[in-house]
């Protein structure tokens, strides 16, 4: 099996900013496989921006200005880990997402 594709894409997060400067993701809104916009509350996160400069696995380096989580989300029952990482200089959050393989299929 092949290293997996990603691509980015920016998504409303809702953030606690504690008084030390840290950030808390509290809550992601997505949309759907219908289109339609979903809203999750993150169970548990793990800030990855402790490694200093390092490449995820969607091959953006976060470096100081790049603040990346590692997110559990609840979807029907069902734990989801999510990585999301915020652009300081953009402003902007975004979410690593696995891109579908291309080529033939086998359905």
């Amino acid at each position: 099996m092949g290293a997996e594709s990603f691509r980015n894409k920016a998504v409303d997060v809702i953030c606690q900013i504690n008084k030390d400067g840290t950030m808390v993701p509290m809550k992601v809104r997505l949309v759907d496989e219908d289109g339609l916009i979903q809203t999750y509350m993150i169970k548990a996160y793990r800030d990855l921006s402790h490694k200093g400069n390092f490449q995820m696995p969607n091959g953006v380096i976060a470096t100081s200005t790049i603040f990346p989580f590692e997110c559990k989300i609840t979807n029907f029952g069902r734990e989801h880990t999510i990585l999301l990482y915020y652009h300081a200089n953009l402003h902007v959050w975004q979410l690593a997402v696995p891109e579908k393989p291309s080529g033939p299929s086998g359905s």
